[in-house]
């Protein structure tokens, strides 16, 4: 496990090869973005903050509606239905978890996610998703308390944990993990996993995910100097 920690930190330029983005792709919404995380790519749009629907203005705090939507061609299945929903959950909690809503009361945000191309696995799309999103409310300039980066990492059969698979080896694992980091402290902010480990495992995944995580963030820093030079 040690040397794959060492594999993954010593080839930072290997990490950036599997990340691209595009801020403000969508001109006339408040902020949008596309992030690209290996055979992954989504695009995310935002607009707002705006007041609230009047049938809605006793909620006195922000309110966050988010669409995502499956690329084109995926089932459309009962089963389908609910992982989108899930989906959303878990992108709406992110947005409540880092926006500063006392900024907003009475206020909300729209935002649509798609997902243009997945290749590989939940492992990457769900962390894809989550980076495109903290990209688009980068480019919208919310308030936010801290950038957040998602990680993902799998339990390959035969070569252990790997941070940011190739899609070969993701379709290969029955176990997966997506850490979210914030950018203050580099701490856990959430966390999906699923499959088979034990704690040890678990300890050892998020190990290998932290520094990966420092990379996104300085990625993102690089991205949006590129937009203000």
């Amino acid at each position: 496990m040690t040397e794959t920690l060492s594999e993954m930190t010593e080839n930072d330029e290997s990490i950036f090869s599997s990340l691209h983005c595009i801020l403000s792709p969508i001109s006339k919404a408040t902020g949008s973005a596309t992030f690209t995380l290996n055979d992954s790519l989504c695009t995310c749009l935002l607009n707002g903050p705006g007041e609230l629907r009047q049938q809605q203005d006793a909620i006195n705090r922000l309110q966050v509606d988010i669409t995502f939507q499956a690329r084109p061609g995926s089932n459309n299945t009962n089963s389908t239905s609910t992982k989108d929903k899930l989906i959303e959950q878990w992108l709406e909690t992110l947005v409540h978890s880092t926006v500063l809503t006392e900024h907003y009361p009475r206020s909300q945000i729209n935002i649509v996610i798609y997902e243009e191309q997945n290749l590989s696995g939940e492992a990457t799309i769900l962390a894809c998703l989550c980076n495109t999103l903290c990209l688009t409310m980068l480019d919208a300039n919310l308030p936010m308390k801290y950038a957040f980066a998602a990680v993902p990492i799998i339990l390959h059969p035969t070569k252990g944990l790997l941070a940011l698979p190739k899609t070969k080896d993701e379709l290969a694992s029955t176990t997966y993990f997506v850490f979210v980091f914030e950018i203050t402290l580099n701490e856990t902010l959430a966390m999906h996993a699923s499959g088979e480990f034990d704690m040890k495992t678990l300890e050892q995944a998020i190990t290998i995910a932290k520094p990966i995580a420092g990379q996104i963030f300085q990625f993102y820093r690089q991205e949006l100097e590129k937009r203000l030079s």
